[in-house]
């Protein structure tokens, strides 16, 4: 990584669109440009308020595309370090990463996690952060299935009030989204085929099932139309809601299918915002991203007494 801007500071690689970004070699000022792209934004506009009073650099999120190429850019990157590389200024102790969980398990190589599902099983705790270890990763999963999965958490329902966004045409009404993840349970091909994870993700919940009919019908009689905060988390922990997050648009965007990708920056970055304000410890990308300044600024830390 031999660009100077990231000298001294954290690193994040995290998922995200690198199609406009090309001829990195020839002209390694073009890196600078994934700071830029939404999903790098996305996490960068996340970072807690409190966090940035202090006098240390603020990390760099750089998107890496999907998120099996995340995981290689991340072992690569460990990889040149061990190979004493002077061309870099990259402080290999400052390499972090975060990936979607998703309902497929990959594999991780040369990290002390196999794949990302022992990585989450290790990281979280029915739904919770587990506070002593979070400071030993650094990859890190999403807590629930996606990061469009904290998009469509029933605290950020205002957000989509105040511009009134729609969802099919219709107001949105995140009940209704959560009825339809819930209906669809059954066409869900990944989570068919991926049975067993989804199984041990979420057997804290107490569910009667035994195949995915009878899995949608308990989720459904458990929900039965009314919010329940933490059944709602653990049918984000199966359930992939990106196209469900896709079918969101504006008013002014009523003849559109969904939202512009300026829109949905725009959208995502109010409840980047939202989150950021809140400035929860034991919110999961609150509690990531304190984990991140916490061990590439240790010293720092100790010394301005904060996280």
């Amino acid at each position: 990584m031999g660009v100077r801007s990231i000298k001294n500071k954290a690193v994040i690689l995290c998922e995200g669109d690198i199609s406009e970004v090309k001829n990195f070699k020839k002209n390694p000022s073009k890196y600078r440009s994934l700071e830029k792209f939404p999903d790098a934004n996305f996490y960068k506009a996340c970072l807690p308020t409190s966090m940035k009073h202090y006098p240390v650099p603020t990390p760099v999120f750089l998107n890496c595309g999907d998120r099996a190429n995340v995981i290689k850019a991340y072992v690569k990157l460990k990889e040149l370090h061990a190979e004493n590389r002077n061309d870099s200024y990259l402080d290999i102790k400052k390499l972090f990463a975060i990936i979607d969980l998703d309902i497929q398990t990959a594999k991780i190589d040369n990290y002390r996690f196999e794949n990302t599902e022992e990585i989450f099983n290790d990281l979280y705790n029915e739904l919770e952060i587990n506070s002593n270890k979070i400071d030993s990763h650094t990859i890190f999963t999403t807590g629930l299935i996606h990061k469009e999965a904290y998009f469509l958490l029933k605290c950020v329902e205002a957000i989509f009030d105040k511009d009134y966004h729609l969802y099919r045409n219709e107001k949105l009404y995140l009940n209704k989204i959560y009825s339809e993840l819930i209906e669809e349970i059954t066409d869900d091909k990944d989570l068919e085929q991926n049975f067993n994870v989804a199984c041990n993700r979420i057997g804290f919940l107490g569910l009667n099932y035994s195949n995915i009919n009878e899995l949608k019908n308990a989720f459904r009689e458990k929900f039965n139309g009314h919010l329940d905060d933490k059944l709602i988390k653990t049918l984000f922990l199966i359930r992939k809601v990106k196209p469900y997050w896709e079918n969101i648009h504006t008013i002014e965007s009523k003849t559109k299918e969904h939202l512009s990708e300026k829109e949905i920056e725009r959208l995502s970055l109010n409840i980047a915002k939202f989150y950021s304000e809140q400035d929860d410890n034991s919110f999961h990308l609150t509690a990531i991203l304190k984990s991140i300044y916490r061990q590439a600024y240790t010293n720092t830390s100790a010394e301005q007494g904060f996280l």
